[in-house]
């Protein structure tokens, strides 16, 4: 973050735009995962990414069930994570986990589609897509 020696906190112009309880959660981001991992092999960056994750899952909330599958398509297949409640879903949402198309996976994410699940109600299908570079 900033940069300006006249900041020490490094916040800038949002130090008092953003509440603390989140500038709490920045914080504890950026001990894991600092901004400056950006500039390390996207091994590392996904490594730090995925025990980040670890560290950071709070587990599923009860009630949802979840199942591993494969969608086919001509060229691969895609691995799937279903995540459901009991009773029949009024709708499917598909859900693409984070990392900026370059990290994560169906595990990094996982307790927040079950979250998305309870909430909600309805079923959500995460895709585990192809990461760049790659």
């Amino acid at each position: 973050m900033g940069g300006d020696p006249t900041d020490p906190t490094g916040r800038g112009k949002y130090a008092d735009r953003i509440d603390p309880e989140l500038w709490e959660y920045i914080d504890k981001v950026n001990s894991w995962y600092p901004p400056e991992i950006v500039a390390a092999p996207i091994a590392e960056q996904r490594a730090v990414y995925d025990r980040m994750c670890v560290a950071f899952h709070q587990g599923r909330p009860e009630g949802v069930t979840t199942s591993d599958g494969m969608v086919a398509t001509a060229a691969h297949a895609i691995p799937v994570r279903r995540y459901r409640m009991e009773g029949k879903p009024a709708a499917i949402v598909v859900y693409y986990h984070g990392g900026g198309f370059v990290l994560g996976d169906l595990d990094s994410h996982d307790d927040i589609c079950a979250e998305v699940c309870v909430g909600t109600g309805f079923e959500v299908v995460s895709a585990d897509y192809r990461l760049a570079p790659e």
